[in-house]
C-alpha cells in the first residue's frame, strides 16, 4: 500500500488540473473506493499529485459506507457530500474504469471514461443493465475535462 504514496501520473494530468484549476465553474474532488487515509497520503505524497492537491475540494471515500463502486449507494452519498442532491446530471465521474462510468450513469450521474488503449467503449457491463455507456469516451483526461466543460455550458 505504500507504493500508492509515490504514485506517477498519467502526462496529461497536469494540464488537466491546471484546467480544472482556471476553470471556477468545476468544483474537483477526490473520489475513491479506497479508505480516507489512504487516499489523503496518496495526494499528499505524490510527487506528481501534491503540488495540484489545491485544485481538489475535498476528498469522497466509500469508507463510511463499506460497500464499493457500483454500488448504488456511494454514487448517492457523493451526490450528498458535494451538495448536489437531486441535480445529480451536474456531476461528472471521471474514471478509466468501466464499472464506474457503468455505475455513475446506473446512478443518474454523468461519466467521462478515459480509453487509454485507444479500443473505443467495448465493455458490455452497461448492456446487461439497459444499454448504459459513458456519456463521454475520451483518450485523456485532459479531452474528458474539455468535453465536460463543452458540455456544461
Amino acid at each position: 500500500m505504500t507504493a500508492y504514496d509515490s504514485l506517477h501520473v498519467f502526462p496529461e494530468i497536469p494540464s488537466a488540473l491546471r484546467a480544472v484549476a482556471d476553470n471556477q465553474s468545476i468544483e474537483a474532488y477526490i473520489f475513491t473506493n479506497g479508505t480516507d487515509d489512504m487516499a489523503k497520503a496518496s495526494v499528499e505524497t505524490s510527487p506528481d499529485l501534491e503540488p495540484y492537491a489545491g485544485v481538489f475540494n475535498g476528498l469522497i471515500t466509500v469508507d463510511g459506507l463499506k460497500v464499493f463502486k457500483p454500488d448504488r449507494r456511494v454514487y448517492d452519498d457523493l451526490s450528498s457530500k458535494v451538495g448536489k442532491d437531486g441535480r445529480v446530471r451536474e456531476i461528472w465521474v471521471v474514471t478509466a474504469n468501466p464499472f464506474d462510468a457503468i455505475g455513475a450513469k446506473a446512478a443518474g450521474l454523468e461519466s467521462a471514461w478515459v480509453d487509454r488503449a485507444g479500443k473505443g467503449w467495448i465493455d458490455r457491463l452497461g448492456d446487461v443493465i439497459g444499454g448504459i455507456q459513458p456519456t463521454v469516451v475520451a483518450s485523456g483526461v485532459d479531452q474528458a475535462i474539455s468535453e465536460i466543460v463543452k458540455r456544461s455550458s
